[in-house]
This record gives structure tokens, sequence and C-alpha cells, in this order.
């Protein structure tokens, strides 16, 4: 395809601008974000390929008294499938294997450009809809976002799909109607919390007295629920959503159990996520035009939710973020457009904009090639050379926070793990309890405080220990620690027993 040919396809040009970056970041972005993309996701699904089911969140695998974990499974299973089609062909691989994974996130998140550029040329022409679409393609976030494994990001494709089905005729056909619920049903099946958006047209199509489409947008909500979510819960705990159940009671029962942070804080984040100056008129605009109704009222309407809910985490937002952007800044050029203020001061916002799109490429260059907890996944690769290991001890006596480590990278699901954090624990006693398989022949030092007190701590205990590998911080984790030390350098000095 020629340079005159992407002049007269401004969509594909976009979606080849967006895959370059999100590509680099599936090669080189490795690792994981937070403990939710990793340890619900990945370890889960690898482990019950391995037989081992590590979580135990399989009702067979937990006694007469199973209780679901409040996770869906379908996200988890796609994993499971895919891992499963991997081991059959021999490529075992975790490294490799999680790249693959990285890409085929990288292709699905193209959906969410090229439909917010739809989306925007609808709302406000070709020139809004290439300047938003550009901006949804090399945000410094979304390309590492877009290669993590976050049902938060993972469900943003069929949110975006189902708001163009929504907008992209003046009165949606009864087909894009029934279809925008499908998508949106999707979406609830990859993240539960997405059910807040789904209402928002629902209520919408209610009010508007449209009744027969209200009906087919249910429909097609249910749809995917009903079939996925419902038929998996049945074949496994024998009932339908008994995973969603779970995850409504647990929330409701642990509603400050995490944080607890004022009803402003997602405000803040819409206010810090999109680049200030520049975030501002986005807001802006957002606020000031609730239209089209259909697809300003789910955005709101998850944001009032999570922001009245007590635990808020800026992942939790994540959902919505692209659309509320689309919305926000073609209603932010409308305005500019028809206001002589800003019509005689053209500089000013080429201005915002020079300055947006200059810090914007050097964070886009820093994250998109950052290894996130690579310490962790390479402490874990470090001890997957040589001979197995029956159990491993995460010494973090020091900040006394021992992180979980990724077994996944390991590959030995019936390895033990022990959290060490205070040097008064009686770890002997817990070593004693372990099954002789199971008891530690690998100690994960976390931090470089202390280190030779706490190795001969652990070698009173464990016997000679010998060095394997030091697994150091990416670049990213360094420059945050050297701006704020309280963010820590967790270099992890990995070690082995020494054979009596």
């Amino acid at each position: 395809m020629d340079l005159a040919t992407l002049r007269r396809d401004p969509l594909t040009a976009l979606t080849l601008i967006a895959l370059v970056p999100r590509l680099l970041a599936a090669v080189f972005s490795a690792g994981y974000f937070a403990h939710d993309d990793h340890f619900l996701v990945i370890e889960p699904a690898r482990s019950w390929v391995d037989a081992a089911d590590y979580n135990t969140w399989l009702p067979w695998n937990q006694g007469p008294d199973a209780t679901p974990s409040g996770h869906s499974f379908v996200y988890v299973g796609l994993h499971y499938l895919l891992f499963r089609g991997l081991s059959a062909l021999g490529a075992n691989d975790p490294e490799a294997n999680m790249v693959l994974v990285r890409l085929l996130h990288a292709l699905w998140s193209l959906v969410v450009v090229r439909a917010g550029y739809r989306i925007a040329h609808r709302l406000g022409g070709e020139r809004v809809a290439w300047n938003a679409g550009l901006l949804l393609a090399l945000f410094y976030f979304m390309p590492f976002l877009a290669v993590r494994n976050l049902v938060e990001v993972v469900c943003i494709p069929f949110l975006m799909l189902a708001a163009w089905q929504l907008v992209k005729d003046e009165r949606p056909a009864p087909r894009a109607v029934l279809l925008a619920g499908v998508w949106v049903g999707m979406a609830i099946n990859i993240r539960f919390q997405t059910i807040f958006f789904a209402a928002g047209p629902g209520l919408v199509l209610l009010a508007m007295r449209r009744w027969a489409d209200g009906l087919r947008y249910g429909a097609g909500v249910l749809l995917p629920l009903v079939l996925l979510q419902g038929g998996i819960d049945l074949f496994i705990w024998g009932r339908p959503f008994a995973e969603m159940t779970e995850y409504v009671r647990y929330n409701l029962a642990n509603t400050t159990t995490y944080f607890d942070q004022p009803w402003y804080n997602y405000l803040l984040l819409l206010g810090g996520i999109f680049i200030p100056p520049f975030s501002l008129a986005v807001l802006f605009g957002l606020f000031r035009r609730p239209r089209p109704w259909l697809l300003w009222s789910p955005v709101m309407l998850f944001l009032a939710v999570h922001s009245w809910f007590p635990n808020k985490q800026e992942r939790f937002l994540l959902p919505i973020v692209p659309l509320a952007f689309v919305l926000g800044f073609a209603a932010w050029e409308a305005f500019r457009a028809g206001s002589a203020w800003w019509r005689a001061r053209p500089g000013l916002w080429r201005g915002v904009m020079r300055f947006t799109w200059g810090l914007n490429a050097v964070l886009l260059v820093a994250i998109t090639f950052t290894y996130s907890k690579r310490s962790r996944v390479e402490a874990m690769l470090a001890l997957r050379e040589g001979p197995p290991v029956h159990g491993l001890v995460v010494d973090d006596t020091v900040e006394h926070e021992p992180p979980w480590m990724p077994m996944y990278y390991l590959g030995r699901w019936q390895a033990s793990q022990l959290p060490y954090a205070d040097p008064a624990e009686d770890l002997a006693g817990l070593i004693a309890r372990l099954p002789a398989d199971q008891r530690p022949d690998a100690v994960l030092f976390i931090g470089q405080e202390d280190l030779d007190a706490r190795k001969a701590r652990m070698t009173a205990l464990l016997g000679p220990l010998r060095g394997v590998a030091v697994a150091k911080p990416g670049l990213v984790d360094r420059v945050v620690h050297w701006l704020n030390p309280v963010n820590r350098n967790e270099t992890i000095t990995v070690m082995r027993t020494t054979p009596q």
C-alpha cells in the first residue's frame, strides 16, 4: 500500500501507526503490570494445562465446601485453551508464549483506534476524527496497557464496538441496537463491572420510550452472558452465574478493605492521564456537552458509580477512558471552533498541542519499552535453569512485604512458596510442617539492605547457600526510585541451597 493510498484511507493509516508501538511493546515490554493481570489470568490458565490448579479455583480441588472465587472464567479460559494448544505443539517456553499472548492483545487493541476514529468522525468530522484517532494510537499509556492481561483493558474494544453501533446512524437500526447489546454483554463477560456501562444505553432507550429497542438491547446483553458466563458456571459449579454472584458478594463485603479514596479521585485521574492542560480541555468538553446521550450516559454512569464506591484503584476506570476521551475531545473541538476567544488565539492551542505531543513522545518511548516487574520474572527464570526447585523462601525482612513470585516462569507449580517478612517468625517450624518434597531449596532475598546478615540467618537455617543470579529492576523502575526513593528498587538476589 503506497503513501497516496494511505492519504485517501486515513483509517488504514491510523491502524498502521497504532500497530507499530504495540508490536514493539509486545516484543520488548515483558513482565506484567500489576498483580491481577498475571496472577488472575496467566498463572491459573497455565496451571490448569499442567493439571495443577495451584490456586484451587476449580471446585473438584477444593473439597466438600467448594466456593467460587469470584472471577470470570471466560477470559482466563481463553488463555487456558491457548496454552493447551501451545503445549500440544511442544511450545512450552514461558517467555516465547507470553510474546505470543502480547501480540494477540496488541492486534485486539487496534479495534479501539478504529472504532474511536469512526465515532469521532460521526461526532466531529474528518479533522477531529484524525486527531482523536492519532491520540488513541499514540497516547503514551495505550501501547503498554494494550499488551497487558488486564481485564479492564481487554474489555475496551467490546465497549467501543458497542458505542459505534449506537452512534453510527442518527437513529440506530434494530440490528445495530441488538449488536450493541451483544458487544456490551461480551465486555461484561470479561469485566463484571462494565454492567454499570451496560445500564446507560438501556435507561436512555427506556426514557425515550423506545420500548422495542430497549428490549432488543437488553436481549443482546443477556445473550452472551447466558451462553458464556452462565453456561461455563453451570458446567463447573452446577449453577449459572456462580462466579458473578460471589464477585458481587465479596465486593459488598470488602468495600474499604483495599483502598478508600475520595469521590473525586477518578476526576483527578482523568485530569492527569491525558496530560494537562490538554486533559482539562477534554474534561471540559466531556462535561459541557452531554451528547449523544446513548454514549454519554453509560460513561457518566460508570464514572459516577465508581466515584461513589470507596474502593478506588486507577485501573478500575480504564474501560471508559478511550470513549470518554473521544466524547470530550469532539465536544471541546466543537466548542473551540465556535468560540471567538479561541479563534482569536490560534497560537495558544498550537502551543498546548506541541507541549502535549512533545511530552507524550518522551513518555511513549520510555513506557513502550518498559519491562515491568523485571526482577521478579528474571529471578524465577534463573531458578528454572538447573535442578528442579522444590520450594523457595521469599525473604523480605526489611520492608516486611514479600511479593508473590510468578510461578509461571518457574514452571514448578508443586513447589512451595514461603513469604518471610519478620525475622522473629518461626520459619523453621513452617518448613518442618511441609512435606519433604516441598521443603525450600532456594531463597529469594528482596532488596539489598542488610543482605549479609540475612544470608547468614538463612544459612543457619537451610545450610550453605550458593549464588545463582542477581535480578535487577528495569530502567523505568530505577528512574522512579531516583525521583522518589519511597518507590523501592526491587533487586532480588537468587540463591540455592548446597547439597550436603
